[in-house]
């Protein structure tokens, strides 16, 4: 259509001219020294127009080699489009050996783009060709240097899910350097840390982290806590309160306030026989959140108050009367007050809402105590059936026998 026009046109404007040159065809003189050239307006410009027509055609062949060069690579980018949609498509659907074929053919154009490289090295890594991955990352680092930190990136995500961890530390050391402060270097620094479990090294991380807001606050917290956690099982080996105090005092607020660490600390704690200390840090938390474990806890106090803590533990049964492991608390705190049968009370109410290994073999204790050998044996018996050890029996409730008149009174209740 577009040569339709223009001819044409052409042929409209030769008409034209035709009818223009024909009342008077003028006349061209061109003389150069001895030499002259005649000729009507209209050939000479027939000439001009042919003259130029035939400098765009030797312009055109002249131009021909380059013009077979573009085409030739816009023929070449679009079969490597090819090869990379279908990689793509094949590292998607899990395919990954022929994704990797694909992307070999392609990494031998110079010109391929980053993606390329990575996408290869992910699929050799999938396909576990460890020495492959690194070879196309060498490669992308060779002829794209500008890109070193992207593809060390992607080398330390690969050797961190192949659980490379020297591999990947190397890799991150020369990460850090480039990109310190990183998000995804902060990040992977982490994973690094909880794949080696190296507590110290991430607890240094923690501020960065905090302030790079990698985490947010909770999941930061919860980091938190599992790093400390490592530090707080530590305290076992503390030999004195003063230092298992010290210790203490360094975690962070947000992490003395985890309930988890609190009941270790406080089981550190009554280690050490500091059961006052204990008890206060108990009856400040569990006024005002319950936690099971630190009721728990509470029963294994052994406060120079007995009464009072006896009187605390009913309080909470008040507003917690099915709580079974508070139950087994006060039954542990009225075995050592030798009220036999508020224990024996105490211990069957937990049996009978949450069984117990711990409160069988108290109960099979109080009735041995109580001159009741077979209920005794029943109990060490179910109590060994939920613990699955061998039974142990309860040491004796207090020195010397029970006195006659309390086992009367229990055996009448």
């Amino acid at each position: 259509m577009k040569w339709l026009l223009l001819a044409l046109v052409a042929l409209i404007g030769s008409v034209a001219v035709a009818l223009l040159a024909l009342p008077d065809p003028g006349y061209v003189l061109i003389g150069y020294g001895k030499y002259s050239v005649e000729s009507s307006l209209l050939v000479f410009v027939a000439v001009l127009v042919l003259a130029y027509l035939g400098l765009r055609a030797l312009a055109s062949f002249w131009r021909v080699p380059a013009q077979v060069h573009r085409w030739g690579l816009r023929r070449r980018n679009r079969r490597f489009q090819l090869w990379f949609d279908d990689a793509t498509r094949a590292l998607a659907e899990g395919r990954f050996d022929r994704a990797e074929r694909r992307l070999a053919r392609l990494l031998k154009w110079r010109q391929a783009p980053l993606q390329a490289y990575l996408s290869a090295a992910q699929a050799a890594s999938q396909v576990g060709a460890d020495q492959r991955r690194d070879q196309y990352l060498q490669l992308a680092l060779q002829r794209q240097p500008e890109s070193e930190t992207s593809i060390l990136i992607q080398q330390a995500e690969l050797q961190l899910a192949s659980m490379q961890s020297d591999q990947a530390q190397t890799t991150l050391a020369r990460l850090q350097k480039l990109a310190p402060h990183s998000v995804r270097t902060l990040r992977l620094l982490m994973q690094l840390y909880l794949q080696q479990q190296n507590w110290p090294s991430l607890r240094e991380l923690l501020p960065e982290l905090r302030r790079s807001q990698v985490l947010d606050h909770v999941h930061w917290q919860k980091l938190a806590v599992q790093v400390y956690r490592e530090q707080v099982l530590g305290f076992s080996s503390a030999s004195d309160l003063d230092g298992l105090n010290a210790s203490w005092g360094q975690l962070p607020p947000p992490v003395q306030q985890d309930r988890g660490l609190l009941a270790v600390y406080i089981e550190q704690l009554l280690r050490l026989g500091a059961h006052g200390q204990a008890a206060q840090l108990l009856r400040d938390r569990l006024g005002s959140e319950w936690d099971q474990r630190l009721a728990h806890l509470y029963g294994d106090v052994q406060e120079v108050d007995a009464a009072a803590q006896q009187s605390q533990a009913e309080q909470w049964l008040e507003q917690h009367p099915d709580d079974a492991v508070l139950l087994l608390a006060l039954a542990k705190i009225s075995l050592r007050n030798q009220l036999w049968g508020k224990a024996h009370s105490y211990l069957e109410a937990s049996i009978g809402k949450q069984p117990t290994a711990e409160a069988y073999r108290l109960l099979g204790g109080l009735l041995e105590q109580l001159d009741e050998p077979d209920k005794a044996a029943e109990c060490y018996r179910q109590g060994l059936a939920l613990s699955g050890a061998a039974p142990v029996r309860a040491p004796a409730l207090v020195a010397g026998d029970v006195p006659g008149a309390v086992l009367a009174i229990t055996r009448s209740a």
